[in-house]
């Protein structure tokens, strides 16, 4: 899972605050006594099997309290990936792009007739310890992010300790399988604002992480003291492939995420998608598929990543179809007549009733 890592001065705020992120599932590091928790969540993966290339892209809504009157200057996450990534700001409307593709479609019809996240590296540098060391630096998209690959966890919780993030037991826990594979944890961090209660200031812009690996992965881990979140969240996964694909936590265990949309869009709605993610190379055609998931589950069995996997049936979904009733303007010859005959025998009544009343007032 990518880490969440939060980087607060306390605070006093409640609320829900909603922007692109540049990690995946969350495991959040706040500051002491602040609780935050995920309320939802939605990530767009892109995997390119022919160059084992994974681009990822996330956004997310939080819920926060903490104790305490203090503004809030600072907020980061952690994120761990198999390699180095390219990091790049992209418009985050291709959320909306594919939420356009997959919508139910609207079928109008007549009621019943009875009315009825490329980073340029930065020469290596050792920061503060022998055992974590900088990759790469980058400002991207209002972000601070530096890429650190650490001989352990222990290693870099001191080194994120010393720059103000709470690195609790938990967070050390679920960051020692990651290290231990050797793999790199970025680390981004943005300013705030300097008003009370406030909630850190973010642009519109979403960052774009492109790293290698060998299959496409959404990190769903998360740190232990966060599987209880009282927040009830959704989760939603636009993953794009050469096909179908399904979920898999783990090695094998099947993801209780549904697939609400499954299918291949045309050449005109990849270009919409396309015109906001701007990811070099990437050339969807009409072959290309388009998968959707949601995941509802709270608290959601955190222990494993989820790998994406060719679905066993490539049969594609659509969501039911929205049915919109029009009102009725058909002029067929049944309801023609009954018109025609209506208005006549008004009009013989209307002639029979004047005729009635002038021989009455003739006879008088």
């Amino acid at each position: 899972m990518w880490t969440c890592v939060r980087f607060v001065v306390p605070a006093l705020f409640v609320g829900v605050f909603a922007f692109p992120t540049p990690s995946e599932g969350c495991a959040v590091i706040p500051p002491r006594g602040v609780v935050v928790e995920v309320a939802t969540e939605s990530a767009i993966i892109i995997w390119d099997e022919k160059v084992k290339t994974q681009h990822f892209i996330r956004r997310a809504t939080f819920a926060a309290t903490a104790p305490g009157e203090a503004p809030v200057k600072d907020f980061g996450f952690l994120v761990p990936t198999p390699s180095v990534p390219v990091l790049e700001e992209v418009d985050d409307r291709g959320f909306d792009e594919l939420a356009k593709i997959t919508a139910p479609k609207i079928e109008t019809r007549l009621p019943p007739s009875s009315g009825g996240c490329g980073m340029a590296s930065a020469p290596k540098a050792v920061v503060g310890h022998a055992d974590v060391e900088v990759l790469a630096e980058k400002h991207v998209a209002g972000y601070d992010a530096k890429v650190m690959k650490a001989g352990d966890s222990d290693a870099l919780a001191a080194w994120l300790n010393e720059r103000g993030y709470e690195v609790r037991p938990a967070l050390a826990r679920w960051l020692k399988p990651y290290l231990d594979k050797g793999w790199v944890v970025t680390a981004f961090k943005i300013a705030g604002t300097s008003s009370t209660g406030a909630s850190p200031a973010v642009g519109a812009a979403a960052v774009r992480m492109s790293f290698t690996t060998e299959a496409p992965f959404f990190p769903y881990s998360e740190p232990d003291d966060m599987r209880e979140a009282k927040t009830r969240r959704l989760f939603r996964v636009y993953a794009i492939a050469n096909q179908k694909v399904a979920g898999v936590l783990g090695t094998k265990e099947l993801w209780a995420g549904n697939t609400v949309w499954a299918g291949k869009p045309g050449a005109n709605e990849w270009k919409g998608v396309g015109a906001h993610l701007k990811i070099p190379g990437w050339a969807p055609d009409e072959g290309t598929w388009l998968t959707e998931f949601e995941d509802a589950a709270s608290p959601r069995k955190g222990g494993s990543d989820l790998t994406f996997v060719p679905a066993a049936d490539q049969t594609p979904i659509e969501r039911p179809a929205r049915i919109v009733y029009a009102v009725r303007t058909d002029t067929g010859a049944a309801p023609a007549f009954a018109v025609l005959a209506g208005a006549a025998m008004c009009l013989f009544v209307s002639r029979f009733l004047t005729a009635l009343v002038n021989r009455r007032m003739n006879a008088q």
